[in-house]
Order: C-alpha cells, then sequence, then structure tokens
C-alpha cells in the first residue's frame, strides 16, 4: 500500500539507510507494490527491521471482484482481501562498492 511504503521510506532516510526504491503494479487489486533494497551492516539489522514491523502492516480490505457477467450479480460479489505488510529478504553481501 503507498502510504506504507511512503512512511517506510522517510522514516528509513531520516534514519541513515540508503535506499533505492522499485515499484510495479498488477495483481488482484491493481494497486502499486514497492519494493526497497536496503544496504546495511548487520549490526543495524534489529533497527531496520523495527522501522518495518512499525509502518508496514497487514490490513483486510473488502473489493469487488472482477467477474464477467450481468451487473446484478457484480454488485454482489465482493471478497476480502489482506493488503500492506512486508517480506523481507536477506542476502549477505561478499562485497560492496558505490562507485
Amino acid at each position: 500500500m503507498g502510504d506504507q511504503a511512503a512512511n517506510l521510506s522517510q522514516r528509513l532516510t531520516q534514519d541513515g539507510f540508503q535506499i533505492t526504491e522499485i515499484d510495479s503494479s498488477g495483481g488482484l487489486l491493481q494497486e502499486t507494490q514497492v519494493f526497497f533494497l536496503v544496504g546495511f551492516d548487520r549490526t543495524r539489522q534489529a533497527q531496520l527491521l523495527r522501522h518495518i514491523r512499525e509502518c508496514c502492516r497487514r490490513q483486510r480490505r473488502y473489493i469487488p471482484a472482477h467477474l464477467e457477467g450481468s451487473a446484478s450479480l457484480f454488485h454482489a460479489t465482493i471478497i476480502e482481501a489482506e493488503v500492506g505488510g512486508a517480506v523481507v529478504f536477506a542476502v549477505g553481501v561478499e562485497r560492496f562498492e558505490q562507485l
């Protein structure tokens, strides 16, 4: 969700993390998904995860399903979707150079 990504981006940059943001869209909700690449020293991992947990919480949203058919059928079909949150991948880097 856009608000979560914006809040996280702001907090990370204010706390001195350098981030690269990658946006993509699609999926069921046709919303933008934001991916952050964050390089950090292991000593800051707990701090980074705390920011992510505080900014990126899962929420339930009720949305209309995109079904083919009559308009009356469309109005009756609402699905529950879980949105927001974060997935974190931690990858060790053997070497880093900033040119």
